[in-house]
């Protein structure tokens, strides 16, 4: 399968599931507003998919990335069958859901860049 058409059913399923997040009834209260799809990684034959999403907690930490992965894990099969009646491929792709931390990475790497000493200056 070429790269670009992989990269369209990335996006469109990035789209879908993100539009499932809140069809799906979840046992455990979640804020959905703090939940964002950041990317969708499926593999060539489009058997399985990492979902990689971004959390956004308050100063206390609150929702806890890893149980909001595992309360859509939980509902992983719901999502997927909504899903698959939206969009309509060869396979309907295995989720798997897993936090995305380069935001995390990222924010680190400015912050040690924000804390180098400025350079000398040479005469």
């Amino acid at each position: 399968m070429s790269s670009q058409r992989i990269d369209r059913v990335n996006e469109l399923l990035q789209r879908e599931i993100a539009l499932c997040l809140y069809r799906v009834q979840f046992d455990d209260p979640l804020d959905l507003a703090r939940i964002t799809v950041a990317r969708v990684i499926c593999a060539p034959d489009l058997r399985k998919a990492r979902v990689l999403i971004s959390v956004l907690s308050d100063e206390n930490g609150i929702p806890d990335p890893v149980e909001v992965t595992r309360a859509l894990n939980r509902k992983r099969k719901d999502i997927q069958q909504m899903m698959a009646s939206h969009v309509v491929l060869k396979y309907t792709p295995h989720l798997q859901f897993v936090v995305d931390d380069t935001l995390i990475q990222a924010d680190r790497v400015l912050d040690i860049l924000d804390h180098l000493p400025p350079p000398a200056e040479e005469d």
